[in-house]
């Protein structure tokens, strides 16, 4: 039996647990003992792996795996260092943090009274995500540019936006990993000097705090340089800034990826690279689909943002985390993370059924449910 240590807030990771797999589970909360007989760890983003956490590891690990896209939590070359193998879920929850930009994308125009096919979107990364929020905006009959160069360095048939390009979008949405290193660094790659230089209607990062310095975003939205922003993710996350929060059109806590489908995605993805990696049977439990059906009256739905809201609880996340504002940083620290493991986590909507009606009275949402 391989013995494997778990993050208990992976989503249904017993049900993905192969049969030569003896699970235990540990509370993140609390500190972190890895006993001397662990071969394996699955974590999440709020577990840090780098020689200041792990000074040591018992002889035993030999595998370690986040169950997320992103991966700057873990110090892959120390793991390396230690012959310890590394896997990540990238890709897994594309659709759910594109669905997000989408929501988001179509409050905001339904608030401001416009229509959002009149304005352009740059897309800063189009790998999983990016290429994914491109799909959902081209099905809204939004128009988007791809800005990506390390991408077309790698990738032969793929062609980048030029950075001036991108910059006289209207829209930016950010999807990129972050980075310090040269040459593809992106942290606060949306600086001062790109702001002060360019107008934009709005700004979403649902990407990685850190990407957007938040203080030049704050001073310019204050200085009418920016007509709006929208953030799921902070820079010294948890630990949110007041102010940032205070001014964003949207706030919620580190969630755009938050579905159960994307989580049930990762944790069998884990799951299967640690069965390859051990040579073992993979995942006895397949993600399933789903067909889900409302339950509110059809009258009840007055506007597009009656229904948006109603499939998808961004503002439910959003009132949480406005009820932390103000609060001590380790109340907001506590609080910010138990949004994150103690909300129920939504469907995606591509697995939820809307009834002809609403596609009727609202049809650009047709293209977001399918």
């Amino acid at each position: 039996m391989i013995k494997v240590l778990a993050d208990k807030y992976l989503y249904n990771i017993t049900h993905f647990c192969p049969n030569d797999v003896d699970l235990r589970l540990f509370d993140p909360d609390a500190p972190l003992n890895i006993a001397d007989d662990i071969e394996a760890l699955l974590i999440r983003t709020v577990t840090k792996i780098n020689p200041q956490t792990f000074p040591h590891f018992p002889d035993s690990l030999k595998f370690i795996a986040t169950g997320s896209a992103g991966t700057n939590h873990v110090d892959i070359p120390y793991l390396a260092d230690h012959n310890i193998t590394f896997a990540d879920a990238a890709g897994c929850n594309a659709r759910s943090v594109a669905e997000y930009v989408g929501v988001a994308l179509l409050l905001w125009a339904e608030h401001k009274n416009i229509n959002a096919k009149k304005y352009s979107i740059g897309i800063i990364g189009v790998g999983h995500t990016g290429g994914a929020v491109q799909k959902i905006l081209h099905a809204l009959g939004i128009k988007s540019i791809a800005y990506d160069p390390p991408r077309q360095r790698r990738d032969s048939s793929f062609t980048s936006a030029s950075l001036d390009e991108v910059l006289q979008c209207d829209i930016l949405t950010f999807h990129v990993p972050l980075t310090k290193e040269q040459p593809n660094a992106t942290f606060h790659w949306l600086d001062s000097g790109k702001l002060k230089n360019n107008q934009f209607k709005l700004i979403i990062n649902a990407a990685r705090g850190g990407v957007i310095d938040e203080q030049a975003l704050l001073a310019e939205y204050q200085n009418n340089q920016i007509g709006n922003y929208i953030l799921d993710v902070w820079e010294n996350e948890p630990n949110f800034n007041d102010d940032v929060a205070r001014n964003a059109f949207l706030k919620t806590p580190h969630i755009a990826g938050y579905s159960k489908q994307a989580k049930s995605k990762a944790s069998k993805m884990i799951m299967e690279a640690l069965a390859v990696h051990f040579g073992i049977d993979g995942p006895k439990a397949p993600t399933g689909d789903l067909n889900i059906k409302q339950k509110k009256p059809l009258s009840d739905f007055w506007s597009l943002t009656d229904v948006l809201t109603y499939y998808h609880p961004i503002r439910d996340y959003e009132t949480r985390l406005l009820m932390l504002v103000g609060r001590s940083s380790k109340e907001k620290i506590k609080g910010f993370n138990h949004i994150r493991t103690g909300h129920p986590l939504r469907n995606e909507l591509r697995y939820i059924h809307l009834p002809s009606p609403l596609q009727s009275k609202f049809p650009m949402l047709k293209n977001l449910f399918v």
